[in-house]
């Protein structure tokens, strides 16, 4: 839990890092099936409809590996990030880590709050 709270944070403090142009819907527009709550399966598909992590990945291998990653001028750490420490980090784990540090309750899902607070962090804007 720890690592995600540090991610959280220095994504946070990095001042956002989707693009100035990279809009989202609102929470009601995310949440697809209209429960109140938006899913991992929810944010992945939003997340990843707008290719947030392909625009990172610029050998297009479909994996952040460390020097990507340190391109992206996060205070993140890679090695928190890299779950299965296989040298890389790829879009499950980065989605994952960015959901899971958001989750505040830890039910697997986010609520209003939570959404806004993950807006805040800079990976959409909301």
């Amino acid at each position: 839990m720890r690592k995600w709270i540090i991610l959280a944070t220095s994504i946070l403090f990095t001042g956002g890092v989707a693009s100035a142009d990279q809009t989202f819907e609102s929470f009601d527009t995310a949440d697809t099936n209209s429960n109140g709550s938006i899913s991992k399966d929810e944010f992945y598909g939003l997340v990843s409809d707008a290719g947030i992590y392909s625009d990172w990945d610029y050998d297009s291998d479909g994996f952040i590996d460390e020097d990507e990653f340190n391109d992206m001028s996060l205070t993140a750490d890679f090695d928190a990030l890299d779950a299965d420490d296989n040298s890389y980090v790829d879009s499950d784990e980065f989605y994952d880590g960015y959901f899971t540090a958001f989750d505040e309750n830890e039910d697997g899902h986010w609520d209003d709050l939570e959404w806004d607070d993950a807006g805040d962090a800079g990976l959409f804007d909301v």
